[in-house]
């Protein structure tokens, strides 16, 4: 007697199936938490742009107030005080 055995290879498909959808549904949501990671993490870099852009004006503007100051150090000695 020659047995045909078809139920254990629509069981195997069923299984197989089943998984793939399982693993389908993972990397899914492992998808999802990674785009909030990068929207999340664009929006700190962009913060941190500005900020940087902030200070480096900052700097600029101290940077030229420390000249101007030098500059004026400079020519105090050549200057006679002004009870003269």
């Amino acid at each position: 007697m020659v047995r045909r055995n078809k139920k254990p290879g629509l069981a195997r498909y069923c299984y197989v199936l089943k998984r793939i959808e399982e693993r389908l549904e993972s990397l899914e949501t492992k998808l999802a938490y990674l785009e909030d990671f990068v929207t999340e993490l664009q929006g700190t870099v962009l913060e941190g742009n500005a900020e940087f852009d902030r200070l480096q004006g900052e700097h600029r503007a101290m940077k030229a107030r420390l000249l101007h100051i030098s500059q004026e150090l400079e020519t105090m000695p050549q200057q006679k005080p002004p009870h003269y």
